[in-house]
């Protein structure tokens, strides 16, 4: 474990991974500690801070095709190794059949998505009990990530939620955060998600790799001062999609 040769020293111990691809992030990043003390890397996207004279801190992260992320976070010692996602931006490079979707919020909202695709959806291995602290389910083929979208299948309200190691061999994966309802085996479908945040400006830019067919249904949600927003709109394969844009 990286954490046991400097754990007397150790503040926080942060793991950067990359949104789109749910790869750790390690090459041309820019991270400190506005809140003191030193920054030591480890490799593989782990970083840790050290003799950090406060019980928070306050974490900022740049890199030349991430957007700039500034994050505050508990001083544990080490006790939980914290993922920090890093969000592309317009820089980030493209690649072949890559699929944009640019528009304008609140800014510093957080949003979150997900493509409504029968064939690429999960299942349930075992009914979610509200508030358990695991969920256990199928993984279709090469789908990975670290957000997903859980639902029964005739609502179309749901939640999206994080889970830790998604390299588990046993489907068993351990959540960021308990869910907020109890969801059945028989009747729920759970869809990868991707998630971003809008800069200063309220300015956003969300990549997916592979659309399932030339248009889809995206479907979105995000904060504002009126409360939890959330809707659906139509993207199109390999072209710049411009969606939610708001008045001033």
């Amino acid at each position: 474990m990286v954490l046991h040769e400097t754990k007397i020293r150790l503040s926080k111990a942060v793991l950067l991974k990359d949104a789109f691809t749910g790869e750790p992030v390690s090459s041309g990043i820019r991270i400190r500690s506005l809140s003191g003390g030193k920054t030591e890397k480890k490799g593989d996207g782990h970083f840790l801070f050290l003799d950090v004279d406060s019980p928070e801190l306050e974490i900022e992260v740049e890199s030349p095709i991430y957007q700039r992320r500034c994050v505050r976070l508990t001083a544990d010692h080490g006790a939980q190794l914290d993922e920090i996602l890093m969000y592309p931006s317009p820089a980030y490079p493209l690649r072949a059949g890559n699929t944009v979707v640019r528009g304008r919020v609140a800014p510093e909202s957080v949003l979150s998505f997900y493509i409504e695709d029968e064939r690429g959806c999960c299942r349930l291995i075992s009914d979610y009990k509200k508030g358990e602290g695991k969920i256990s389910f199928y993984l279709k083929g090469r789908i990975t990530g670290t957000i997903w979208h859980i639902q029964e299948k005739q609502k179309k309200a749901g939640e999206y939620f994080r889970v830790k190691h998604m390299d588990d061999s046993s489907e068993m994966y351990e959540l960021w955060q308990p869910l907020k309802a109890t969801y059945s085996k028989k009747d729920t479908v759970i869809h990868p998600a991707q998630e971003t945040i809008a800069d200063e400006n309220g300015e956003f830019y969300l990549l997916f790799a592979e659309l399932p067919q030339e248009t889809c249904l995206l479907h979105y949600s995000y904060g504002s001062t009126g409360g939890e927003m959330s809707g659906e709109t139509e993207i199109i394969r390999g072209k710049e999609n411009h969606i939610l844009a708001e008045e001033d």
